[in-house]
């Protein structure tokens, strides 16, 4: 593992919207929600599915509730490049 990100674990984040170039594995139901880094991986190499390094990668913990609109007080972990994150309000 190598870089490891802009992101901290305890860190705020949103998720973007819109598909950052070359990089479609974020499901849509969680584009646009908020949650926190749970943990930062940094950078990892794929030979097998991409030439070169992806951006760092992140666990990010969201709540059900705010992903789903339901009543859970469950959580949900997402694994998530740095390019489809930024810092989100307080």
């Amino acid at each position: 593992m190598e870089n490891a990100g802009t992101f901290k674990v305890g860190d705020r984040v949103s998720v973007k919207q819109e598909n950052p170039d070359g990089n479609p594995r974020t499901p849509k139901y969680i584009r646009g929600k908020k949650g926190v880094v749970v943990e930062a991986h940094g950078v990892i190499s794929n030979l097998r599915d991409h030439r070169g390094l992806y951006p760092p990668l992140y666990t990010v913990a969201f709540d059900v509730k705010e992903v789903f609109g339901t009543a859970s007080a469950d959580k949900l972990r997402v694994d998530l490049h740095e390019d489809w994150l930024e810092r989100a309000e307080r």
